[in-house]
């Protein structure tokens, strides 16, 4: 894939991600123009890690499903294995130091530069949050309608921020963290795909 094309994917994908899978933001707004928002880099990168791949997605939603019993994790699970969504749409990420890790600011430049995204860092903790701008909505939605490449993401980030509902960065990372395919892969070396492993997972549960 070439530099402008990966930098196109990136963005769209940081885009939807913002706009169907971040949270709601406040009132008043931190950020003028802002109406949703992921709160940290950790949590937004956990996030990405999950739209890139879709077998881990599809792992941690039968965690879910095993630890609160609702059965719309299991279809959610299996509308993603009984297709070939895991190995079409992976798109691996490397381990560095704690977690799944890729820079993420060249894909956020176009969204920052066009006024659809604002970062900003908290002065003591340094921790970064990311606005999607009224703007931003209003591109991520009409992509999204005109798009057919766009819906796919769209669906997936939603379920994402769906999972994610309510946690941290590190409540993810430790989900994350489950898999030893992710927890012991060797720095600097792709997360291997775990999409054999969780499709005999499904295979269990639907036989129970």
């Amino acid at each position: 894939m070439d530099e402008p094309t990966r930098q196109f994917r990136d963005a769209l994908r940081l885009l939807f991600i913002l706009r169907y899978g971040g949270e709601e933001v406040g009132s008043p707004a931190p950020v003028p123009e802002a109406v949703r928002i992921v709160s940290s880099q950790k949590r937004l990168q956990k996030m990405d890690f999950w739209v890139r791949n879709p077998d881990h997605l599809a792992y941690a939603l039968l965690d879910s499903y095993e630890i609160d019993g609702h059965v719309t994790w299991l279809k959610s699970a299996k509308d993603i294995l009984d297709t070939e969504e895991p190995e079409i749409r992976r798109d691996a990420m490397a381990k560095y130091l704690w977690g799944a890790y890729e820079p993420i600011d060249t894909g956020l430049a176009p969204l920052v530069s066009y006024g659809l995204v604002q970062t900003s860092r908290h002065p003591q903790t340094r921790r970064r949050s990311f606005f999607l701008l009224h703007r931003g909505a209003e591109v991520a939605d009409q992509m999204a309608g005109e798009l057919e490449e766009a819906r796919w993401y769209v669906d997936r980030a939603r379920l994402v921020g769906k999972l994610c509902a309510g946690r941290t960065g590190e409540d993810l990372a430790r989900m994350q963290y489950q898999r030893p395919e992710y927890a012991n892969a060797p720095n600097g070396e792709t997360i291997a795909s775990i999409a054999v492993e969780v499709r005999a997972r499904l295979a269990l549960l639907e036989g129970q």
